[in-house]
């Protein structure tokens, strides 16, 4: 998180979105996850991040190369908000 805003994660397996520790309040962006050509790759997160409803998954696409955007904003020290995932761009 220090050195970048946004991301762009291509997913072979199964992925857990670590808890950062250089995150700063006021930090948004966004994180572009790739499927690869399997496609069915999950995101779990730890507990820095937030979803809507709470949750411990984001939910996206699982077609092979579909491409899904997910905002964030880092509202406090250890609280990234993640927002509604915009689904299969192609």
């Amino acid at each position: 998180f220090d050195t970048n805003q946004n991301f762009v994660l291509t997913l072979t397996g199964a992925v857990t979105l670590k808890n950062p520790s250089t995150e700063k309040i006021g930090q948004s962006g966004f994180i572009a996850f790739i499927q690869d050509s399997t496609g069915g790759r999950q995101v779990s997160i730890e507990s820095d991040y937030e979803i809507a409803g709470g949750g411990s998954s984001i939910t996206l696409s699982s077609a092979a190369s579909t491409t899904d955007l997910v905002p964030y904003i880092v509202i406090a020290a250890n609280r990234i908000l993640l927002g509604t995932p915009q689904l299969a761009f192609a």
